[in-house]
């Protein structure tokens, strides 16, 4: 094994076992980790001309996306979260716009929405993402949340060096949401009501390490 190859095996499970052993608490210095941070940069993917996976049947993913942005929203406010959005309609935002929205505010954790496709059909499953060690707590408390929220399944909390992770100076996730490429998952996904269960399992993933609720100015 090189020592690249080690050092990101060593990324990849340091911060997971932290996050079993320690759930929900804060892992890093005050002013950069879990524990502190009072807004939620709400990223729906894709977008304008960029639509995302193809679903067998109804939204695409960009569509779907905003609209799981839409409903995260109001239920984090209720939370006592502030909560900016990287879009409000179909609109196509750059990675570097995305990312430089999130690292304009220091109190901020990044929250990207996406749904999965995959040319073997049988694919199938939720799974989160994460670049920075200290943004694994945040993938990990969402994913327990959102695992079997709808007959779906655990495909593991996964280091990525996506752009909106990799350049993203705040606690960062992306999540995929399941394959819109399945039928039956697909099925699930473009009802609405599961969407709202969706929404709601990864608003109380998110406020999971706060109890509840976002953290009281200057605790």
């Amino acid at each position: 094994m090189t020592k690249r190859a080690l050092m990101i095996q060593v990324a990849r499970l340091l911060p997971l076992l932290a996050a079993v052993l320690l759930p929900g608490c804060a892992l890093f210095e005050e002013g950069a980790g879990l524990s502190n941070f009072r807004t939620v940069i709400v990223d729906a993917g894709h977008g304008g001309y960029d639509n995302g996976a193809k679903a067998v049947k109804g939204l695409p993913e960009k569509m779907l996306t905003l609209d799981m942005a839409r409903r995260v929203k109001p239920l984090l406010e209720a939370r006592g979260y502030r909560v900016v959005m990287t879009r409000t309609t179909d609109v196509f935002i750059p990675l570097g716009g995305r990312t430089g929205i999130s690292n304009a505010h220091p109190d901020a954790a990044f929250v990207s929405i996406h749904f999965n496709s995959s040319p073997r059909r049988a694919a199938n499953g939720v799974e989160t993402y994460y670049y920075n060690p200290r943004s694994a707590p945040l993938a990990s408390n969402i994913l327990r949340e959102i695992a079997t929220c709808y007959g779906s399944h655990s495909r593991g909390v996964k280091f990525a060096r996506y752009y909106v992770l990799h350049h993203n100076q705040r606690p960062a996730t992306l999540l995929e949401l399941g394959f819109v490429s399945n039928a039956k998952e697909n099925s699930s996904l473009q009802n609405p009501r599961v969407r709202q269960l969706l929404a709601e399992k990864i608003a109380a993933g998110i406020a999971r390490g706060h109890g509840g609720r976002a953290p009281v100015t200057g605790s």
